[in-house]
């Protein structure tokens, strides 16, 4: 079908310009019937000779400049589409950097976070998994651009992250996910963990703890803990006898660590009394938490 086409318009420009050509001869044409032609004459008879290579040429010449102009529209979108993938890559390098910061800075609330999001029962089975749950709260925290990362791929960074922070803390000789189950082990266990970090600290149960059952120190600093082992969110109470150690013990700072949530009430109630809520996600960055930088 191209090729009729084709065809038929070389025939059509062929005419034409054999037409044009006679036009020009006719006018070309010596007054008075005198035999010759003049120069117009002669110009007008090479028109029509040549009229089908001039519409050759012709035809050469639009297809010659549809295919450079096609050809530079296919660079220009071409240029333009590598520009856009440049672009791309260097937003999605950036919002890349950006979970890595988010992760980093929240590590200890999110490992908590994922950690509480499964629920075994008591023979280790999973009965309960909200892990996509948590990511997605997560995600929707930091404003995270999900036109840039599908949520598979923003788990898995997330995931990878929170694996070299453990690895780090495994050389330290932490791992905030194998604590004891009991609850004097479990406060011997974060004293422990505590002088890995830098601390001086120790259990006060032997004595009677009034409100308090770990005493650290650290750059001059002290720092008392109430310990609580719970299957369930912890409320008031703990939050209670924290603020009451605080003042017995004349330390600087006072918190709960627990490896379980805070009940809303509990977790109002430490901000109007200046105690901090801890999970044991947070012992590697306690004093940063408690006390900011050095």
């Amino acid at each position: 079908m191209s090729l009729l086409k084709g065809a038929t318009r070389f025939v059509l420009l062929t005419l034409v310009i054999g037409l044009f050509g006679s036009l020009i001869a006719a006018m070309g044409m010596p007054a008075g019937g005198r035999p010759g032609l003049t120069a117009l004459g002669i110009l007008g008879a090479i028109i029509v000779l040549l009229s089908p290579f001039l519409a050759a040429a012709w035809i050469w010449r639009r297809h010659s400049v549809a295919k450079a102009r096609d050809a530079s529209m296919r660079l220009a979108a071409l240029a333009e589409e590598q520009e856009y993938q440049q672009n791309l890559l260097r937003r999605r390098a950036i919002e890349r950097q950006r979970l890595i910061d988010a992760v980093d800075r929240h590590r200890s609330a999110l490992s908590r976070n994922l950690a509480l999001a499964v629920r075994t029962n008591d023979y280790g089975a999973v009965v309960k998994d909200m892990t996509d749950e948590a990511l997605v709260e997560f995600f929707a925290s930091i404003a995270l651009d999900s036109a840039l990362f599908s949520f598979d791929e923003a788990k898995a960074q997330v995931f990878g992250r929170l694996s070299i922070h453990r690895r780090e803390q495994a050389a330290a000789g932490f791992d905030a996910d194998t604590f004891p189950r009991g609850g004097n082990d479990f406060e011997q266990w974060v004293a422990q963990s505590l002088t890995r970090f830098g601390w001086t600290a120790e259990v006060t149960r032997g004595s009677g703890d009034q409100g308090l059952d770990v005493i650290a120190e650290k750059a001059g600093k002290r720092l008392g803990l109430q310990c609580k082992l719970y299957g369930s969110p912890v409320g008031n109470k703990a939050v209670q006898e924290a603020h009451a150690g605080m003042a017995y013990y004349g330390v600087d700072a006072a918190g709960v660590l627990t490896n379980a949530s805070f009940t809303p009430s509990a977790t109002a109630l430490a901000t109007a009394t200046g105690i901090r809520l801890f999970s044991q996600h947070d012992i590697p960055d306690l004093f940063e938490k408690t006390f900011g930088a050095r």
